[in-house]
Order: C-alpha cells, then structure tokens, then sequence
C-alpha cells in the first residue's frame, strides 16, 4: 500500500515497473518549496564561509557559480527531517512496498550556465548495497531550456557499455530513445541506480535547483556514512578533478563541468 501523504496511481505504477522512474505531480505545495528554499540558502552561506557540509563548486562562462551540496542532513534539522522522514523517503518505501534509508543526499544548483550529466545510471557510482531509488524535488522549474534531466523509456534492465569513468559510452548512449522530463515545483521524480539519464547545461537566466534525495531498502542496512568515508577517500587520492578538464563531485566522471579557474 502507498505510504501516507503518496498517491500512486496504476499508471505511475506500470512506468516504475516499465522503465525504472515516475513522475509524481503536485506532491509538495508552494509552502513546502519556499521553506525548502529558504533551507537551501542555509547551504549555500555554509558553503561561502567553509561551513559544515560538502560543496563543490563550476567554471561557468558567467564567472564561478556554486554546483553541488551534499552531506548536510546531519547538520541542518529541518532539511534532515525532509529527507529521512518526508515525502520523498515515503516515496521511496511505496514503490519499494518496504521501508527505506537515506544513502546520500545532494542538491545540484545547476545555475545559469552550469554544466549538464553525460549519459549514465546512478549504479556505477552507488556502492555497499545493488539498488538505490534516488528522488529528484525540483526547487525550481525544470525545462528543455534550462537542462532538464531525460530519461530512456524501457531501458531498466540489461547490461549497457561504459567507459572507465561510469559514463554510458556513446554507442549505447545513442542506441536509447531519449526523451526530456519537464517537471514543476512541488513534483517528485523518483528513478532507480539502473535507469540511464542525462541533463544538458542550464541555458537559461535562472537556477534550475533541486534536490537529489537517495535512498535503499533498510534491510539491507545504513551505509551512509561508509558512502561519505568512501567518497572522502578516493577524493583525496585522485584529486579534485578529471584529467584537469571536469570538476570532480561525484565517483562517476559523468558530470561535464569545467574547474574553477
């Protein structure tokens, strides 16, 4: 049964089922996303005066712009009870018809100008359990324009070429029948760590920000901070970028921005 607060329809169902990911409508209101807002300001003030968290920041051609901030829910008690105990984590437990536990939590800001993900599935970088539900709560509107995420209807399951890095390669990537997903303020779009994605550079005037909420079944155990020491790890090791020409924020080399100059 669907977890209070989530209404899933057969269609949203049938699209879980089908392709890896839903797009659920309307499911915070404009209440929530200012509070939400007013929440990621926080961040972004801890980012600029070393605060707590992990922040990574773009070259963009307007000048330096903030792209990621993770690890927070620790530290900021209203954005840590909307992750482990609200609607999204109640998603998750619906479509996983079990409860689940927050793996990782980020929020890409993806401002003017900011970079795009290169073709990928979440699973090359996701380690400790096999399968993550990851929910997108779009902050602000998510268009063509300003670098949506797109999805490949289907394409759930079966193995798929990568390169060294966890991109999809380019062969595969265009094999598969892309298609964009628009969303609102208010939405949620859940999708799994084997559904292929990508989302192009923000070429519009405004922030297109939003939270990436991940969670795994809680049976198979807390592994977020292993998750965060593993990650703390292997930056330390490699540096803080990818041959000099993308900023590294995540395991995977799938996000396409340039280092601070």
């Amino acid at each position: 049964m669907p977890s209070p607060g989530v209404d899933l329809d057969q269609a949203a169902r049938t699209s879980w089922i089908d392709n890896g990911w839903v797009h659920v409508v309307g499911s915070l209101d404009l209440d929530d996303i200012e509070r939400l807002l007013d929440a990621v300001g926080d961040l972004v003030a801890w980012a600029d005066s070393d605060g707590p968290g992990l922040h990574h920041f773009e070259q963009t051609d307007h000048g330096p712009a903030i792209a990621r901030s993770e690890r927070f829910a620790d530290d900021h008690a209203e954005l840590g009870a909307f992750v482990r105990s609200g609607p999204p984590a109640a998603l998750v437990a619906a479509l996983l018809d079990e409860p689940a536990v927050l793996f990782k939590e980020k929020v890409n800001y993806k401002q003017p100008g900011g970079a795009g993900f290169a073709p990928h599935r979440d699973a090359a970088a996701y380690r400790f359990v096999d399968h993550h539900v990851s929910v997108m709560v779009p902050l602000d509107a998510a268009t063509v324009d300003s670098g949506c995420l797109w999805f490949a209807p289907g394409h759930r399951e079966g193995a798929m070429e990568t390169e060294p890095g966890g991109r999809l390669t380019e062969a595969a990537a265009g094999r598969l029948d892309w298609r964009p997903l628009e969303v609102e303020p208010g939405d949620l779009v859940a999708f799994d760590s084997y559904a292929p994605h990508h989302s192009d550079t923000n070429r519009s005037a405004h922030p297109r920000r939003a939270l990436y909420l991940t969670y795994n079944a809680a049976r198979l155990g807390d592994h977020r901070a292993r998750y965060y020491a593993d990650k703390d790890a292997e930056f330390a090791a490699s540096g803080a970028t990818f041959d000099d020409r993308r900023v590294r924020i995540s395991i995977s080399d799938d996000f396409l921005g340039r280092p601070v100059t």
